[in-house]
């Protein structure tokens, strides 16, 4: 099994398994200086905030209800190289 199949399998069980005042961090590996967190809210939706601190330092803010999209998202703007820490 590649490292990355279980970072992902271990991202997807820490998601469905938050609590509510927990958190997952997302930190790229490389040169991007970006950062997500990744929150769970009373109402079952996952909150991800995204930072983009390489030219400006820029927030977003989206809403998820299932991990699928989550994951995508993490692969388009991290690809393989991210590391993964809970709060």
């Amino acid at each position: 099994m590649s490292s990355t199949v279980f970072l992902s399998k271990k991202l997807s069980q820490e998601l469905l398994n938050l609590d509510i005042d927990e958190g997952v961090r997302i930190e790229s590996n490389k040169n991007i200086k970006c950062k997500m967190y990744i929150n769970k809210r009373t109402s079952g939706y996952f909150v991800l905030e995204i930072e983009d601190t390489n030219s400006t330092n820029i927030k977003e803010f989206r809403f998820y209800r299932d991990i699928k999209p989550i994951h995508r998202l993490i692969d388009k703007i991290f690809g393989k190289q991210y590391s993964i820490t809970i709060y």
